[in-house]
């Protein structure tokens, strides 16, 4: 898995979601292993949720992922996208 830009809940849900299934999880294994309840796996994986940012990094955590931060290479910042 190479490096992918999210800019978005959706984004990031679609992210997870293709990582769970690679790896073979269904969602309730997936919340078992973040130590979460597999409602909210579902609901992140839809981006119809603001979850806490701990929530987030114990599911990447689970998906043997990392958060990277980098410097945004185009594109203006449009907060009506978020």
């Amino acid at each position: 898995m190479g490096q992918n830009k999210i800019r978005s809940k959706q984004e990031l849900g679609i992210l997870l979601r293709n990582k769970r299934k690679e790896m073979g999880f269904k969602q309730k294994e997936l919340a078992i292993k973040a130590s979460v309840r597999q409602p909210l796996i579902s609901d992140i994986e839809n981006g119809e949720t603001n979850v806490k940012f701990d929530t987030i990094i114990k599911v990447l955590a689970a998906l043997d992922l990392d958060l990277t931060v980098i410097r945004r290479q185009k594109g203006p910042f449009d907060p009506t996208q978020y």
